[in-house]
């Protein structure tokens, strides 16, 4: 078993030690059960971490991914189930025979016989991190903790219903202009292939000397159809977009510059930037409300976000919080978060009343950012349309313009 050694503190004491575990998760959670805030973990010298492979269950033969809604509707079943009274074990039960998608019914199947084993219900979730996140977890491990377990699923529901609602955001303002350009790319694709190439057999027929635009619209129809041509640059482009994902996943360092340029991109950015905002305060209320330390509560809160940016800020902040500064005076010494947010958290301080307070810049940040969706969605709609109206309209006057010439001639 891997042996992962930590640094941490406990109340005035600053202690080291080593546990063995099998994941960093549960070294975490062992050492965080004796009363230690973490300030570094990390295997010891010569080890290696277990691999997903390694800890994957033989019951699992075939994964797949389980859509966001589905879990949803399990955790707001349980939520009911346990306000109601009913056992874990009865719950899980029923909520295993009513699942229907097969990867997560055998995930609920190997949970009920974990929990039935005496396994804690956290414990046996934080086997399947790609359907339950660290927040997830968290929460749930404050909710088994404090005896609330039905209240911390209630907050888990609301939570999961925000973030799937600003994704659905997001989306409804893309579709319109994605079917847009979709539209637009099949009528271009159709007329450079099948409409120009009649034109330019009846002007080849003809012996005249062709317009310049006539010219270089035929000349890009023969590069299409051509398959050295118009396949190679499909097979290019595709290659060129798969090797800017793979070096991005493969190099932090310029991962770190392309989320910068993200955030600094009009609308985009913002749009970024205030649903991060609005979840990482919507995660550090939720965690506040269990009891959770600051420290810990910033170091999960900058986990709920991909953007590196944001996580190296919230890290520095808690680097800062440990050292014993207040919170909002850090987060307005970082130039990513915006000055509202850190004037905000400054009043729960004075007030006392953070976990409200940061309930109050999760909903204040997500009318931003539905702000700044209608924004991108009212920008790119004219955006698409003129680009069709445009780009067709010069493939047609192109190949219409030497008949306009010759009735000219004729005249």
């Amino acid at each position: 078993m891997p042996v992962y050694a930590w640094k941490g503190v406990r109340g005035s004491q600053y202690l080291t030690g080593t546990m063995e575990a099998l994941s960093r998760d549960e070294a975490a959670f062992k050492v965080k059960q004796q009363g230690v805030i973490i300030t570094a973990l990390a295997l010891g010298e010569g080890q290696q971490e277990p691999s997903p492979e390694k800890k994957a269950l033989p019951q699992l033969v075939r994964r797949k991914r389980v859509p966001p809604r589905e879990v949803l509707v399990f955790t707001r079943k349980t939520a009911t189930m346990m306000h109601a009274g009913l056992p874990v074990l009865q719950a899980f039960e029923m909520l295993r025979d009513q699942t229907e998608h097969p990867y997560f019914r055998q995930i609920l199947d190997k949970v009920y016989k974990d929990v039935e084993a005496g396994t804690r219900l956290s414990g046996s979730f934080a086997n399947y991190p790609d359907v339950f996140d660290v927040i997830y977890i968290n929460l749930l491990r404050a909710g088994e903790a404090s005896g609330r377990l039905d209240f911390f699923l209630s907050r888990l529901v609301t939570n999961m219903e925000r973030t799937l609602r600003l994704r659905a955001a997001v989306k409804s303002a893309l579709t319109y202009p994605a079917i847009l350009l979709v539209v637009a790319t099949g009528v271009v694709a159709v007329m450079m292939v099948f409409v120009v190439p009649v034109f330019a057999q009846m002007y080849g027929e003809s012996g005249r000397v062709l317009p310049a635009p006539t010219r270089i619209v035929m000349n890009i129809s023969d590069f299409l159809r051509n398959p050295l041509g118009g396949g190679a640059l499909l097979l290019g482009l595709v290659g060129a977009a798969l090797g800017v994902r793979a070096v991005l996943k493969s190099n932090s360092a310029l991962r770190r510059r392309w989320h910068r340029r993200l955030l600094k991109m009009p609308v985009i950015g913002e749009i970024i930037l205030k649903s991060a905002l609005a979840k990482m305060a919507m995660v550090q209320g939720n965690l506040s409300d269990a009891g959770v330390p600051v420290i810990e509560s910033l170091d999960i809160a900058a986990s709920s976000t991909t953007n590196i940016e944001l996580q190296e800020a919230f890290q520095a902040v808690k680097r800062g919080v440990f050292s014993g500064e207040p919170l909002s005076t850090l987060l307005r010494q970082q130039p990513i978060i915006p000055v509202t947010y850190a004037d905000l958290v400054a009043v729960g301080e004075r007030t006392g009343n953070m976990k409200d307070m940061l309930e109050a810049i999760s909903r204040y940040y997500e009318e931003e950012f539905d702000d700044a969706v209608g924004r991108l969605s009212a920008m790119l709609e004219p955006i698409m349309i003129v680009f069709l109206g445009v780009t067709i309209g010069f493939i047609l006057v192109a190949m219409y313009l030497p008949i306009f010439k010759m009735g000219q001639t004729m005249v």
